[in-house]
Parts: structure tokens; C-alpha cells; sequence
């Protein structure tokens, strides 16, 4: 599995690394980066199977903050099927859950992440959503990231053609419009957006376009 790590302080990345190479499950460190736009820029040109992110990294130099939500959206946006570990310092339940509504697949604290990271690596090669211990106990009864849990569906998956016929629908265009757009028939375009809808277990257009909405997909 190729990996792509960021974080802003060196010696973590270090540690992450150390950690990974050493655990004997065919991990494969791609790719580092040390902030939020570096890590875009290295996704870009980067195959990898998983992003391990750390939550905030600030920087000071950037013209907007890229890190925390703004950055999981992000990176949601751009790569709706990327499995990403969150790693925080923060204990605030709030933020927990926007994490998990972001599209992340684990979140793990910091301070665990000896015990934990390699635990919460085999529960997202899984397809299951990670939650450490703290976190699950303070997220007791919270309904948004336990149906999550239970579903073990952090983001189906959709092939490039799909999520693209499903933003372009949601954007006000048709099936015949896309077509025409894309250079494709309206039959396989109709049949890329059933796909999709069957894979997300969607029923209706609605539905179809709330979820381009909450996901990031719309931009």
C-alpha cells in the first residue's frame, strides 16, 4: 500500500515513517509533505492508495489557510475514494465529528499513534470507519459518526467517469447535455449515473444531489 504523509513538523513525518517500514504489512512511504498545499501538490503528482494528514498544520506564508477542515474538503473535493487518516492533538467532540462529516476514515490522536496507527491502517484497508478509544468514548451515542461505524462505507467507491457525470448533473446539466459535453452517449452517461447512484445507495435525484453537496463534489 503506498502511503503519502503529512505533517508540518519533521520529526513525526519521521516517526510515521519509522513506524510504517517497520511494521511488516507491505507499507510504502511515496510521499511527504510538510503543509496543506504541499500535500496538494504531491497528490497531484503522487499515486498513492492512502493519506495519513495531519489536522493542523499551519502556514504562516500562505495567502489562505489550507489545513483542518478546509483542508479535508479539500481533499475530498479533489479525491472522493482517497482513504485519509486524521492525526490531532485536539479533544474537542465538535470538531471530531466535522472530521468524520469531511470524509475522514480514522481520526487518531497524536499521543497514540504508536498504539493505534497501525491498527487503524488494517481497519480502513478494511472499509471500515476507525475510531480510537478516547474518541469512541467521547463520541458515546453521537448519531452522524456512528452511522458511519456501523455502515463501514467511508466513500464508495466511483470510478473517475462516474464522479464526474454525477458533478455535472448535480451542476444543472442533463444526461443529453453531459453526453454532448463529455463526447459520450446519453446511454452510457445514463448508465454511469445509474451506476453511481446504485454504489452511493441513492433512490433519487434528490438525494443524489445532496449528497454532490455535502461531499464536496459540486466545486
Amino acid at each position: 500500500m503506498r502511503v503519502v504523509i503529512a505533517d508540518d513538523h519533521e520529526v513525526v513525518r519521521i516517526g510515521l515513517r519509522t513506524i510504517l517500514q517497520h511494521s511488516g504489512e507491505g507499507y510504502e512511504v511515496v510521499g511527504e509533505a510538510a503543509g496543506g498545499p504541499e500535500l496538494i501538490k504531491l497528490l497531484a503528482d503522487t499515486p498513492c492508495d492512502l493519506a495519513i494528514v495531519d489536522f493542523l498544520m499551519p502556514d504562516e506564508t500562505a495567502a489562505r489557510a489550507l489545513d483542518g477542515v478546509a483542508l479535508l474538503h479539500e481533499l475530498r473535493r479533489r479525491y472522493p475514494t482517497l482513504p485519509i487518516i486524521v492525526l490531532t492533538m485536539m479533544r474537542n467532540t465538535a470538531i471530531f465529528r466535522t472530521m468524520y462529516q469531511e470524509g475522514a476514515n480514522a481520526v487518531v490522536e497524536k499521543g497514540a499513534i504508536v498504539d493505534e496507527l497501525l491498527v487503524a491502517l488494517r481497519t480502513v484497508r478494511s472499509g471500515r470507519i476507525y475510531v480510537s478509544k478516547y474518541l469512541t468514548r467521547q463520541l458515546a451515542g453521537d448519531s452522524v459518526v456512528q452511522r458511519q461505524v456501523e455502515r463501514g462505507t467511508p466513500k464508495p467507491i466511483l470510478s473517475r467517469r462516474e464522479v464526474e457525470v454525477i458533478r455535472m448533473f448535480a451542476q444543472g446539466h442533463s444526461v443529453t447535455e453531459i453526453a454532448a459535453l463529455t463526447h459520450k452517449s446519453v446511454k452510457t452517461v445514463s448508465r454511469q449515473k445509474r451506476s453511481a447512484m446504485m454504489k452511493l445507495e441513492l433512490s433519487s435525484d434528490s438525494q443524489l444531489f445532496e449528497y454532490v453537496r455535502t461531499h464536496g463534489l459540486a466545486g
